[in-house]
């Protein structure tokens, strides 16, 4: 009886033997099998605008589009263009160089990816409960009185921040919130483990309470954090296998800067348009006008700042570590001993700008506090940590999957403030740490098949 050998070589699915069955196969059920097996995934995390020298340029763009900017018709004096604007040009460049240098040394694709997170449950619990229960002590007059929100949306209040007031070290509790959502979001993507019921429930719960608080309290960032921080957390994670959902994320920074108009324009409805709809023909001329001027008068503010002063540099931090100084006991102790320059920039506000329109940029008062040379290496040095983060995110790493959100909201609202000076950023970076602490590092559920 002869053998016939075995072939050395399966036929290839491109050779004439499988076109015929795959023709046929196609034709009556769709894309064999192999094809989809075939199918080259991409991680979201290569898109080109998130990072961080696409940031930094985005922000420049924006920054140099102040000069077409009439200030005449929002603040009584502008300081743009000047040569203190020029230097905010400077740093925006050094911050830029900082993070090249980094993104220049060892490619991500040699780091050794650590896998997803697996967040206990106890640590969730914890991070929502101490969340639920600072917006309940803040709530306390709206739940008291709902009707307060009514006048709100009836356009016959502003806020509520005449009504119910701040309680330091209390309040500021409702930041843990931010590091829930990324930690919500590192769970989900990575698949170290299964998500409860109640930690979904928790993050809409979060979430809705944010929304409140943007309302009452007039505080879109509130909203802003937890969206950014999410979907920067997620995408970490996510891996795109059809052609069409990749040139669609592509083009995400054409659509999202409509989607802020849509979303600033309803929220203005609520807070100003009362008070202005006899001065604009629509509240879609006013609500654009007045989100320009909002990060356009900021860095106006914090040149002219500079202009009108004569103390600076402080050398004291107290706007580059501007959360230090307004933590409860401690921040007052140093307000006693160093003195507390807010009040020069108050008395600026009702001077030479507009009180309504108080943000500085994250740019000037970081020259205000500590000089030319001073500001320089500062924004040198975040750029080469936002630069670090990055790459640490792009790889799963603990620590750029918990903070590159941040980062990336630090350049978000550069040109209004500076994310990681405030004292809203003290409570999320110590939820995060206490995150990093309790997360156990585990290969992600995707791994054997990128392998």
């Amino acid at each position: 009886m002869s053998v016939r050998p075995f072939p050395r070589a399966l036929p290839r699915p491109d050779d004439a033997a499988w076109s015929a069955p795959r023709a046929v196969a196609t034709r009556f059920a769709g894309p064999l099998p192999w094809r989809e097996a075939h199918t080259v995934a991409r991680e979201a995390s290569r898109l080109w605008w998130l990072h961080p020298l696409t940031c930094i340029a985005a922000v420049a763009l924006v920054y140099t589009l102040f000069m077409a900017f009439d200030f005449a018709r929002v603040v009584p004096r502008a300081y743009i263009p000047s040569a203190m604007y020029a230097w905010g040009g400077v740093l925006l460049l050094a911050m830029a160089v900082g993070a090249a240098v980094i993104a220049a040394g060892r490619s991500p694709a040699l780091w050794r990816a650590e896998g997803g997170l697996d967040v206990p449950s106890w640590a969730m619990g914890m991070m929502l409960v101490t969340t639920v229960f600072a917006y309940l002590l803040w709530f306390q007059p709206l739940i008291a009185s709902p009707q307060l929100l009514l006048d709100i949306l009836r356009g016959e209040r502003s806020n509520l921040r005449n009504v119910a007031a701040t309680l330091p070290g209390v309040t500021t509790m409702t930041q843990f919130g931010v590091a829930y959502a990324i930690a919500h979001a590192a769970l989900r993507g990575g698949g170290a483990r299964a998500i409860a019921w109640w930690e979904h429930l928790g993050l809409a719960a979060v979430l809705v309470l944010a929304m409140v608080r943007s309302v009452a309290w007039s505080e879109r960032l509130a909203v802003i954090e937890l969206v950014v921080c999410y979907l920067v957390a997620y995408l970490a994670f996510l891996r795109v296998r059809r052609q069409w959902v990749w040139r669609l994320a592509c083009v995400v920074p054409i659509v999202a800067p409509i989607a802020l108009y849509v979303m600033f324009t309803a929220t203005e409805y609520f807070r100003s348009w009362e008070f202005y709809r006899d001065q604009y023909a629509s509240i879609w001329a006013f609500s654009f006008e007045r989100l320009i001027a909002y990060y356009a008068t900021a860095s106006n503010n914090g040149i002219g700042l500079l202009a009108e002063s004569r103390q600076w540099p402080l050398l004291n931090g107290r706007y580059a570590l501007e959360w230090l100084y307004l933590m409860p006991v401690v921040g007052d102790e140093l307000r006693v001993v160093v003195g507390d320059a807010s009040t020069q920039y108050m008395r600026f506000l009702d001077q030479f700008a507009r009180p309504e329109f108080n943000n500085p940029s994250g740019l000037f008062p970081i020259v205000y506090d500590l000089g030319y040379v001073g500001s320089m290496l500062y924004f040198l040095g975040v750029g080469a940590l936002i630069g670090r983060l990055h790459m640490a995110w792009r790889c799963r790493e603990t620590g750029g999957v918990l903070f590159y959100p941040v980062a990336v909201l630090f350049l978000v609202e550069l040109l209004r403030f500076n994310y990681f000076a405030a004292s809203r950023f003290f409570p999320v970076a110590l939820a995060l740490a206490f995150v990093w602490a309790a997360s156990r590092r585990t290969p992600p559920r995707w791994a054997g098949a990128a392998a």
